[in-house]
């Protein structure tokens, strides 16, 4: 596990009041099985970073497409609901086409451009960027 970049992530995108919270989750193995929990929906997350994908853009070469647009590269940064992925880095292009959908919750960032995403439990997919 990455703390300083996983520190990153919850600081970029998560209401300032809750940042400590999360970061405190994330130093137990047993709280931070729990994070999604309280991630399941966009209620802890600066609502100015987050835009709601739906539909077609929601597709994997869509996806890839705009997250490419976006300046997203390789590594993307991990932090999932799957502890096989959790605290890993993985390919932009693979990951999205062959595991995304079948995680239940992620979010995923990329520390060169500064711009992520997070998909829940219900398939709802969010960029998260400011």
């Amino acid at each position: 596990m990455n703390r300083q970049l996983e520190t990153e992530i919850f600081q970029r995108f998560i209401q300032k009041a809750k940042v400590d919270r999360f970061l405190w989750m994330l130093e137990s193995p047993g709280r931070r099985r729990r994070i999604f929990d309280d991630l399941r929906d966009l209620r802890y997350f600066n609502r100015d970073s987050c835009e709601e994908l739906t539909g077609a853009a929601k597709e994997s070469n869509a996806l890839i497409e705009r997250l490419t647009s976006l300046q997203v590269r390789d590594p993307l940064y991990l932090i999932c609901s799957d502890e096989d992925y959790d605290g890993t880095e993985q390919g932009l292009i693979p990951f999205v086409r062959e595991r995304l959908w079948q995680i239940d919750e992620v979010i995923g960032y990329c520390r060169q451009s500064c711009v992520g995403f997070f998909k829940n439990h219900e398939g709802w997919f969010y960029i998260l960027s400011k």
